[in-house]
């Protein structure tokens, strides 16, 4: 089969590997297409988990391929809740906590290429009415609706989100479903159209307007649900300045700098980080792709395999896309 091997700093691979064979309790999936998470990203630019044999993308739309199980027919469409290798022993695996487990094992391989081996107790089917192309999306909303959970967000709530790359534009979908007024902040004029399209009620371009006057203007609480969400040490700054007192803020993106909490603690606010989504949260995902079928716009571009590395290369060139499909074969 083809994959995309991540070998080092900015450096990607397309080649031929063997085809996955499945082991107990594991399913090989054809993969039929992969987001490009930010998580991914920041990978990239860093070389961090990178090595000959690496193969990342976990936001997947597939078929089932192979399950020697028996439970899952070949041809059921499905994907895949990213939980991680546990170990199956230690107290987080022991709690079904796997992403949290102490001593992981190592992973066969990513989303990445023609076929991937999941654990089978990691899948969820898609919707007959949802396509492939959509279904993609599911994990990376599935982060925002949980991070919308942590928050406590409500009906009418004032929420600001602080960057609308393809986070930052799922978590406006998916407050504006919890009934939240939502503000967003880009400094692309392309990202913040399509913030209004998908469910904010304003948007600004936060180097230009200072984010706690504006804020303040449309609301003068303040948010009461805030997301940093661009992986901008600036924003995360920001983004705690304009939240409002016994407010909540949610770290969405990976900003790699200090900030100062002192506002925080006046303001009495808390904050809170996610790794990822939970199987639930994914499920609810998938019916809030077909309730709100525009949350799908964040889809901006597709490619195919073999232009991995261009894509990658221009997310960070920021070449004007938001959420970019890896399209491995339907």
């Amino acid at each position: 089969m083809r994959a995309v091997f991540f070998e080092a700093h900015h450096t990607m691979t397309v080649r031929e590997t063997p085809i996955p064979e499945p082991g107990p309790g594991e399913v090989r999936l054809k993969v039929r297409y992969c987001g490009i998470c930010g998580s991914d990203l920041s990978l990239y630019k860093t070389g961090v988990l990178s090595g000959q044999d690496v193969i990342l993308g976990h936001e997947i739309s597939a078929a089932v391929d192979v399950d020697p199980g028996g439970e899952w027919p070949p041809g059921t469409r499905v994907t895949s809740y990213p939980e991680g290798r546990g170990c199956g022993e230690c107290v987080w695996c022991r709690e079904g906590k796997f992403r949290y487990c102490l001593n992981p094992r190592q992973r066969h391989g990513g989303g990445f290429a023609d076929y991937v081996v999941v654990p089978a107790r990691t899948l969820i089917p898609l919707p007959d009415d949802l396509a492939d192309r959509e279904a993609a999306v599911a994990e990376p909303l599935g982060v925002a609706l949980r991070a919308v959970e942590l928050a406590g967000a409500k009906p009418g709530d004032f929420a600001y989100v602080s960057g609308l790359g393809s986070i930052g534009l799922l978590s406006v979908a998916a407050l504006a479903a919890a009934g939240c007024r939502v503000m967003g902040a880009d400094p692309r004029e392309d990202r913040r159209a399509l913030g209004l399209e998908i469910g904010c009620e304003a948007v600004f371009d936060p180097t230009a307007e200072d984010p706690l006057a504006t804020t303040a203007a449309f609301d003068p609480h303040g948010p009461r649900v805030a997301f940093e969400c661009a992986g901008v040490p600036d924003s995360l700054q920001q983004v705690i300045d304009a939240c409002g007192f016994e407010g909540v803020v949610g770290i969405l993106g990976i900003p790699m700098a200090p900030v100062h909490l002192l506002r925080m603690t006046l303001k009495e606010q808390r904050a809170f980080s996610i790794q990822g989504p939970s199987m639930e949260s994914m499920r609810r995902a998938l019916d809030l792709l077909g309730t709100r079928p525009e949350t799908a716009k964040v889809v901006t571009a597709t490619v195919p395999l073999e232009r991995t590395s261009e894509a990658f290369d221009g997310l960070l060139a920021g070449d004007g896309n938001a959420k970019v499909l890896i399209e491995a074969g339907v």
